[in-house]
């Protein structure tokens, strides 16, 4: 029964990451986007090409987590109470592309007047040099587009589960 259950559940959010046009964000078909762990001097914060930056946060400790991925596909996290930040992997051009792609024209972050945080909340950010856009969620009665729960979520399956930041 308990596998059935995972079975099924594992079917949904595998449906459920999908975006644009049917595809979810992933290199190619079913298969998860090759992280491959090399060293960088590239960090967010000095970084002047685009950014997609993903994360949550508030509660009891008003912590947050972020992930950015950067327009040349290198991947990193940071939470609120680090001062460094970590390398995550490097993400396929191609799945990169598509990140952005789906970001800029489905979710259209650079235009987007979303801003309803809560407690907890949940964030998509697009960022250039220092143009910054981004649309937060998490207050109660407040509908959140589908396509940006979508985003979060599929973004949030590149990520592999070892790798996130607790």
């Amino acid at each position: 029964m308990n596998q059935l259950f995972l079975n099924l559940l594992s079917v949904f959010l595998s449906s459920s990451l999908l975006l644009a046009q049917g595809q979810p964000i992933r290199a190619t078909g079913d298969e998860m986007p090759v992280i491959r762990e090399t060293t960088t001097a590239t960090l967010p914060t000095t970084y002047t090409g685009r950014q997609i930056l993903v994360g949550s946060g508030g509660g009891v400790t008003g912590f947050s987590t972020t992930y950015y991925l950067l327009e040349n596909g290198k991947l990193f996290g940071r939470r609120s109470r680090d001062t460094t930040f970590t390398f995550i992997g490097q993400q396929t051009a191609t799945n990169t592309k598509r990140v952005f792609s789906v970001a800029e024209s489905k979710c259209k972050l650079k235009t987007a007047k979303f801003d309803h945080p809560g407690n907890v909340y949940t964030f998509i950010e697009w960022k250039k040099g220092k143009q910054e856009h981004k649309v937060a969620w998490g207050a109660t009665g407040k509908v959140v587009p589908a396509n940006y729960k979508q985003f979060y979520n599929s973004f949030m399956a590149m990520i592999p589960a070892p790798s996130r930041l607790n």
